[in-house]
């Protein structure tokens, strides 16, 4: 029997990468030292040729074509230096070697002048029949040359048009080949690949390093929106990644009923993976292209196979950036990590990382603010408290937060998706003051949150991680100020650590206390980075104030707003509009908008306690049935006050656990949990938490409702017995799958 050899050709900008690898001989005769060499290797579309022709040389079923285009070739120059290979999650590199990464990107040579038609080519039939072309467009010219793609194309007015993979670079969307594809049916045959970058770079409006939430949330609004982008929904599959922490897959086989599905590393934010690792890569995007498309030739064209590929092509480009053009070392040759990466995408479980998936619904996407990850994952229609997953959360730490996204800050971790986008921005502002600002003034934050939140510790771990554990950090209670003079004494000692050299992180806790007294003292400290003591006018110097409200659980219900803005005429006759004037007129007497105008950012915590959030009609904080995340809240804080480490398993009365989870408020927040978790183990928890050594009535009162607490305990014990009752049935089920 004869096999029939599917023809795939791959074509487009041709590209020669010149790596210059910079050694340490700077004089001569020093020979310990490694060299500087040069080297050039084929990069765009000779490179994913090379990748794809190495991962189907084994299945026999495929015959490879590169279109080699004469008189049309770009340069690239790169400078290569031994950077340190460890990162935080990677233990296959550490600081007992270097690796060759980029330190420096040259740009390209000049551009080639435009060859005729006569002066370009290939020896490719025109008339060959390809089963699957893929475009590699990296934007240097090849869009414009009709005569290179235009006789490949001519299929596509036939039901047997080929399938096409176009990946493509800035500017997405525009030239020849694009809009020849749009012209006839071809995109219905397309899966183009394109990075959020590269969209950026058409002036859209994709936020960054938030929160997953809010960037697919913003991709998917300027996909149905930009004029620029909603042409691209007319390809058959979109896939856009988000360097190599996560990608974006749009499903248009059934154009009524669209598909999307986001893969994602849990732990990780775009660009966050890439901080651990010093200096860059090149190739990162061909190899996320060749995973994808090695997934569709050796597993077919369904849905399954472009997800594996997915999968595949974010493993590739991780253990690109990882490995570098390898170890430095005078017997070790810098080159591409061809070997590694074939290996990874045959079995992306032996690179060591883990993309999870999920789908995502475009409604529930933009019409719902509120929408989260954590949602999509459940299958109620009407998500409930994590509770079970809380429960693992306390048991075996954060280990088993692998399926969602979490985000940790020394030693806070958070899972709710608007806390990650606030403590994102914080660590945001922090780092690009530290890093940029000539501190002529404080970076001003504030932070919110109901009594006992805990509102200064995250910030205090976020600090930590930018400036080092040994920061200042210096904590004043203006409730317990009487005068100026104390203030003044305040602004010295945060003067005396900035003559130091040193960035204090200053905490003005219940700087709304004594009804705003102290806002009009703090305005020009804050704006002008200066304190008048007497006739004299001191700097402060280079600092971070952080200050943490007493009286209002959030920045909404701090920040008044002006009611001729929020009333109609009609409205503004009631005696409510009277009042929420006075009250108004009196925070700004205060110099209350002034001081909100002064700050760069905010953060709202959310403590042990359901979500509250602010009703600006009642002026009243009411319960946020959204807030599903507030077990693992718990879960979370209970093994912090245990003493638990790391991932060690915590000792704990699975009723007593039960109790924490559920019981519907702690009373002081934070403080009530921390209270009761001592009281339980005496202070030394070793053999853990008991509801045996539960504290009398009158004490466990104080903090939670007593007769509920202990029926939660009941409960728990009910649930376990249930538990004990099904797992034969769960375990023999087991058997029967594997």
């Amino acid at each position: 029997m004869v096999t029939i050899m599917k023809k795939i050709l791959i074509t487009g900008d041709s590209i020669t990468d010149h790596h210059i690898y910079k050694g340490g001989i700077e004089y001569p005769r020093k020979e310990a030292q490694v060299g500087t060499c040069i080297k050039e290797e084929g990069g765009g579309a000779s490179l994913l040729y090379q990748l794809i022709t190495r991962q189907c040389e084994k299945e026999n079923k495929y015959t490879i074509y590169l279109q080699k285009v004469r008189g049309f070739d770009n340069h690239a120059y790169a400078v290569w230096k031994p950077c340190w290979g460890n990162h935080q999650t990677d233990d296959a590199c550490d600081r007992t070697g270097k690796i060759w990464r980029v330190t420096e990107r040259l740009g390209y040579g000049p551009s080639p002048e435009i060859p005729r038609p006569s002066e370009t080519g290939s020896d490719l039939d025109p008339n060959a029949g390809w089963d699957v072309v893929v475009f590699d467009d990296g934007g240097l010219g090849y869009r414009f040359h009709q005569h290179l793609w235009l006789p490949i194309l001519s299929q596509k007015y036939q039901p047997e048009s080929p399938w096409i993979i176009m990946k493509m670079s800035h500017q997405v969307g525009q030239g020849d080949l694009w809009a020849e594809l749009s012209a006839g049916q071809l995109l219905e045959h397309t899966v183009l690949i394109v990075s959020a970058d590269d969209l950026r770079r058409n002036e859209v409006m994709i936020t960054r390093g938030r929160s997953w939430e809010q960037t697919i949330r913003d991709l998917l609004k300027e996909f149905e929106a930009n004029v620029h982008l909603r042409q691209l929904l007319h390809c058959r599959h979109i896939i856009v990644h988000f360097g190599n922490d996560g990608a974006l897959w749009i499903n248009n086989e059934q154009p009524d009923n669209r598909q999307n599905s986001f893969f994602f590393d849990p732990g990780c934010l775009e660009g966050e993976w890439n901080k651990g690792i010093e200096g860059t890569v090149l190739g990162s995007s061909t190899c996320f292209t060749a995973g994808i498309i090695c997934s569709i030739l050796n597993h077919g064209k369904d849905t399954d196979s472009i997800g594996k590929g997915i999968t595949d092509g974010l493993c590739a480009m991780r253990t690109l950036c990882r490995n570098g053009h390898g170890l430095v070392g005078k017997n070790n040759t810098p080159a591409f990590p061809g070997e590694e990466i074939f290996q990874v995408l045959r079995d992306n479980t032996i690179s060591g990382f883990k993309f999870n998936r999920v789908p995502i619904p475009d409604t529930a996407v933009v019409k719902k603010p509120d929408w989260s990850i954590m949602a999509s994952l459940s299958s109620q229609q009407q998500p409930r408290p994590l509770y079970g997953r809380a429960r693992q959360v306390a048991a075996h730490g954060a280990k088993v937060l692998n399926d969602i996204p979490y985000g940790q800050f020394g030693a806070l971790y958070s899972v709710d998706h608007a806390e990650l986008e606030s403590l994102n921005s914080i660590r945001n502002l922090i780092n690009q003051y530290v890093l940029g600002d000539k501190g002529k003034k404080p970076l001003c934050l504030g932070v919110f949150g109901p009594p006992g939140a805990g509102k200064s510790f995250g910030v205090k771990q976020i600090a930590k991680g930018i400036l080092g554990s040994n920061v200042p950090i210096l904590e004043f209670n203006l409730s317990q100020f009487d005068d100026y003079t104390m203030l003044v004494g305040a602004f010295h000692q945060i003067r005396d650590k900035a003559l130091e050299g040193k960035i204090p992180v200053v905490f003005w806790d219940e700087f709304d206390s004594k009804e705003l007294k102290w806002l009009q003292y703090l305005l020009s400290p804050m704006q002008d980075g200066a304190f008048l003591e007497g006739q004299l006018r001191h700097p402060i110097g280079k600092c971070i104030f952080v200050f943490a409200g007493g009286t209002r659980p959030t920045m909404q219900a701090f920040s008044i707003s002006d009611p001729d803005k929020v009333y109609g005429e009609e409205d503004k006759q009631g005696g409510q509009y009277k009042e929420d004037k006075e009250i108004y007129i009196d925070f700004t007497r205060k110099k209350g908008p002034d001081f909100v105008s002064r700050l760069r950012g905010y953060l709202n915590v959310l403590g042990p306690n359901r979500k509250q959030v602010y009703n600006t009609a009642t002026r009243r904080m009411e319960t946020d049935g959204s807030d599903i995340c507030f077990p693992i809240r718990r879960a979370l804080l209970l093994r912090v006050m245990a003493g638990v480490r790391g991932n060690d398993p915590l000792k704990i009365d699975s009723g007593l656990l039960n109790a924490f989870l559920k019981i519907k408020e702690f009373k002081h927040g934070a403080r009530s949990m921390e209270t009761l978790v001592t009281l339980i183990t005496g202070g030394e928890g070793k053999e853990g938490l008991m509801r045996s050594k539960l504290p009398p009535k009158e004490q466990i009162s104080l903090h939670v409702d007593y007769d509920k607490f202990l029926a939660l305990i009941q409960q728990g014990e009910e649930f376990q017995q249930t538990c004990n009752g099904l797992a034969p049935f769960v375990h023999a089920r087991y058997q029967e799958t594997t």
